[in-house]
């Protein structure tokens, strides 16, 4: 099990960044990147007042409160999440935080009243930035395919859900178009290979296979080292590889909807396999339903990774939609690798409807945000954000998702540096914000909000400080894989220097030179061995699927600080006696000298 999930860790942070940075971005030494502090230097007087604050006593305090049974999960929408949202926002206003939430709106008058004789104070704003949510209750797709021969003669034939086809999506959907073959949906012109070649995508749904061609032919210039990596990747990232991009791109030619097709069924067979995976019940984790709520944010921007219909068919229903053209996925396949050629081609007479209907139900939700004033009265008006999700995975049955370690840390860590900041004496010239997120576990909802309804406007956020998981140090296997896995040999004489309860992996955007400059001067106080990894300039979405993405998608500068993993991640068994106040405290005490640093700068 710990195998299983250090290798969805993985996929989650390292994997995706490292496969961007091959893709978009010449190769550079990996331990450059890397900051070792043999002796650390004493904290400035002036910011020592609030560095001593930060504790591993005060922060297990606040930890066991947010992961007790009592606050069932911390689920959105539920009693839980609400109690620990009013206890956060208790904490700002008993340290003396600024609230930086919603501003009250006068009730509806019944009838007219006399004017007052003194104007009215403004009312004062909350600590809750409070939104409305759409909750899909229930949604059924359904796809059915009509064809016209010649001669007039008419077919149709309808696909289930769950059988034929995999959809999951909470968004209503009824689309009705023609459909087009475009073999793997690969555009490489520099080895002279394009499916997408003279084919009309537009407002047409589009079948695609996974993968490339010649996965098995060693002459197949798909096998080239550098092809290889790209489309036969050893372990998929998590946002779907080379796949997902393929699709992203026809999204952006203008496709309705993308069908992906199983390149090869020899090892991972077809649909129907997966399928049958997630009905299974296993015996080494807790039987539970899985009732994690869809929801959406009523008319909000879409994220580039949004509103994708991309659905995964079966080889018998790929066949079915190419007998319009007296074709099969077996045939196609020949003719392309015959002479890794592309095989597009239309599909005359033949149109396919995907309908998805979904039930809604509304519900509320809410971030604590507070802030201290910046000192310099033109500076004041910038900001940086440090934030954490708040929300968890609520309650299953009776089996509590305490999330000690999934956000409780990163939450504690939030309100730990507040504390720090407003008990110090001196205050940066810049405001600093702190948030907490709802709905981070269904789909990054509180951040996105908030970049759209910022307390400071987002040209003025200097940057985002995400603390998500900050409470587990990397264990030794954890770090001689990740530095395998970055071709760093262990006999390297820097790596022997490294403990691996003392390392961090800390990622950045590529445009935030300030930010990782307070890094570095932060941590020659604390010590950490930090490896610093930049985002590619390209990447659609950044890794870890965590709230800085939200910051990333609005061109925020951002810093994401995640310390490790565990084997009781998203399991009822992440309670908060498992993890290390000692390795909060550290962390907290870097992230604190680091937006200090920064937003003084």
């Amino acid at each position: 099990m710990k195998k299983i999930l250090f290798a969805v860790f993985f996929g989650l942070i390292i994997l995706p960044l490292l496969n961007a940075q091959e893709q978009n971005a010449p190769r550079t030494d990996p331990l450059k990147n890397l900051q070792l502090v043999e002796k650390t230097e004493a904290v400035p007087e002036r910011l020592q007042t609030g560095f001593n604050q930060l504790t591993a006593r005060e922060m297990m305090a606040m930890l066991a409160f947010l992961s007790s049974d009592n606050l069932e999960g911390r689920e959105i929408g539920s009693r839980g999440y609400d109690t620990a949202a009013e206890y956060a926002q208790s904490l700002f206003s008993l340290w003396g935080l600024l609230p930086g939430g919603d501003t009250p709106k006068a009730p509806n008058a019944i009838m007219r009243q006399p004017a007052p004789e003194k104007p009215a104070a403004k009312p004062e704003r909350s600590y809750l930035q409070s939104f409305e949510l759409k909750e899909a209750v229930e949604s059924s797709a359904s796809a059915l395919l009509e064809i016209t021969r010649p001669g007039g003669i008419r077919s149709s034939v309808s696909f289930a859900q769950g059988i034929d086809f995999i959809f999951s999506s909470s968004s209503p959907l009824d689309i009705t178009a023609p459909l087009v073959f475009a073999g793997y949906g690969i555009s490489e012109k520099s080895i002279g290979y394009d499916d997408l070649a003279g084919v009309n995508v537009k407002d047409r749904i589009v079948m695609i296979l996974t993968e490339a061609p010649g996965n098995d032919d060693s002459a197949s210039p798909f096998q080239k080292k550098e092809m290889k990596d790209k489309y036969f990747p050893a372990t998929p990232g998590r946002m779907g590889g080379p796949d997902a991009a393929k699709t992203a791109e026809l999204m952006k030619r203008g496709a309705l909807a993308v069908l992906v097709v199983k390149n090869s069924l020899a090892e991972s067979g077809d649909i129907y396999r997966d399928i049958i995976a997630q009905q299974q019940i296993h015996d080494d984790k807790p039987i539970l339903p899985d009732s994690r709520k869809r929801l959406l944010i009523p008319s909000s921007k879409k994220q580039p990774w949004e509103g994708r219909n991309v659905i995964r068919i079966s080889r018998e229903m790929a066949n079915a939609i190419l007998s319009a053209a007296s074709e099969t996925v077996e045939g196609l396949q020949k003719k392309i690798s015959a002479k890794y050629k592309p095989a597009s081609l239309s599909l005359p007479g033949a149109s396919l409807q995907i309908r998805n209907q979904v039930r809604f139900q509304l519900l509320k939700s809410a971030n604590v945000i507070a802030y201290i004033e910046g000192s310099d009265p033109q500076l004041k008006n910038q900001a940086v954000v440090i934030a954490g999700h708040l929300d968890h995975l609520g309650r299953k049955g009776e089996y509590v998702y305490n999330g000690a370690e999934d956000n409780g840390s990163g939450s504690c860590g939030v309100l730990a540096v507040a504390r720090a900041m407003a008990t110090n004496p001196v205050k940066p010239k810049r405001s600093v914000v702190f948030c907490l997120w709802t709905g981070e576990e269904e789909g990054l909802l509180g951040s996105r909000w908030y970049v759209e309804h910022p307390l400071f406007a987002m040209e003025n956020t200097v940057a985002n400080i995400n603390l998500d998981m900050i409470a587990i140090p990397w264990s030794d296997q954890n770090l001689k894989r990740t530095m395998r896995m970055m071709n760093i040999t262990e006999g390297d004489e820097l790596l022997k220097k490294i403990k691996p309860e003392n390392f961090l992996s800390l990622s950045h955007s590529y445009d935030s030179a300030d930010l990782k400059n307070a890094m570095l001067q932060a941590n020659r106080h604390v010590g950490f061995d930090v490896f610093y990894r930049e985002s590619p300039k390209t990447m659609e979405r950044m890794m870890g699927g965590s709230d800085h993405a939200s910051f990333a998608m609005a061109g925020r500068p951002w810093v994401f600080f995640i310390t490790g993993m565990s084997d009781v991640y998203h399991t009822p068994a992440d309670s908060m006696e498992k993890f290390s106040g000692a390795h909060m405290e550290k962390v907290s005490r870097l992230i604190y000298l680091t937006a200090f640093l920064l937003a003084d700068k």
